[in-house]
């Protein structure tokens, strides 16, 4: 069995494990396990409560430290929801899915992260002070904490998936907005196991590029490090699959290898061809976070209904990425 094969079946037996624990929960009414979302993390830690979202993501962070990544490309439902619409509208229904230019917005999810700790945590501690005591409870937060509606799942599953994969491109969640995937780039760049380059056969053929849905330059990294170091890596082995010579693995040690001169002459030429940063990027990034933040420390977002949570952080990205290039638009037409 190859790795994506174990990669579907680990997020077959996740969603199988997800939708126990709901059928259980308020069909059968066995409260034993509560949510293991980073929201019920987050508010077990403001409460005093060790629940069972501090001991997920504990096991999430420790993995993190060895594997980084890998959980946002093998355990992740969402993840898994993701490459489920975009296995079902490219390879089955056959819908072409755009070649989207690639987007430097990496300050964004980290805002997200820090918007959401604040929110669940920090303010928590701040109003009410660090929990005197903890106290071990599992089924402290009912699943989805009791928040989400029928609308607004819909929506979720709508606009997180075809909407924008079909204006951003694969995993456009995961590149641009996960708070989560931001937390665990922290631990990525200290773990131990890495994509890397084991042997002197690669003949640069950029596979590995083309194979990598989170838009990783492989190529420039295995030539500038020997492995790949970039913190949007989810270890999903796509690129490891990709390559015709076997030159690339997953890795708990470091190889001494390094690219021939014609391999590191076109992953030169490759890396110098990215789209670099501009203004465009800048500009999206500054309107969604000032957006953000303002919304979040005047407490609208906290007295939103919950379908206008789910429709603010997506949304915010469809409308100023709109707005941004239309007034580039403008711009390049009238100055010319």
């Amino acid at each position: 069995m190859n790795n994506q094969r174990w990669r579907t079946l680990s997020r077959i037996i996740l969603m199988l494990l997800i939708t126990v624990h709901v059928v259980t929960w308020y069909t059968l009414g066995i409260h034993v396990v509560g949510s293991i979302g980073i929201e019920a993390f987050f508010s077990g830690l403001s409460r005093g409560v060790l629940n069972a979202g501090f001991i997920f993501w504990a096991l999430a962070f420790i993995s993190a430290l060895l594997l980084g990544r890998a959980f946002c490309g093998w355990f992740c439902w969402f993840g898994g929801y993701l490459e489920l619409i975009e296995w079902g509208i490219g390879d089955k229904l056959k819908i072409k899915i755009p070649q989207r230019i690639l987007l430097y917005l990496g300050a964004i999810p980290f805002v997200a992260l820090g918007l959401k700790i604040y929110g669940a945590l920090l303010s928590n501690w701040i109003l009410r002070g660090f929990p005197a005591e903890f106290t071990f409870r599992l089924a402290d937060v009912e699943p989805w904490g009791g928040q989400q509606t029928g609308i607004s799942i819909v929506i979720t599953a709508i606009l997180f998936g075809p909407v924008l994969l079909y204006v951003f491109g694969r995993r456009a969640w995961c590149r641009y907005l996960c708070p989560i995937g931001a937390l665990l780039k922290v631990f990525s760049s200290v773990c131990v196991g890495k994509i890397r380059l084991v042997n002197d056969e690669c003949i640069g053929c950029g596979m590995c590029n083309r194979a990598c849905e989170m838009q990783v330059d492989v190529m420039g990294d295995l030539n500038a490090y020997g492995k790949v170091h970039s913190s949007n890596c989810i270890i999903c082995l796509k690129c490891t699959d990709a390559c015709p010579t076997s030159s690339i693995v997953l890795s708990l040690r470091r190889k001494v290898a390094s690219l021939s001169t014609g391999a590191a002459a076109r992953a030169e030429r490759s890396s110098l061809k990215r789209r670099k940063l501009t203004a465009f990027d800048v500009a999206i990034a500054v309107l969604w976070i000032s957006t953000s933040v303002s919304f979040n420390l005047a407490g609208l977002n906290q007295n939103a209904p919950q379908e206008m949570k789910v429709l603010m952080t997506p949304g915010l990205l469809l409308l100023f990425y709109g707005l941004v290039w239309l007034g580039q638009k403008t711009w390049r037409r009238y100055a010319t």
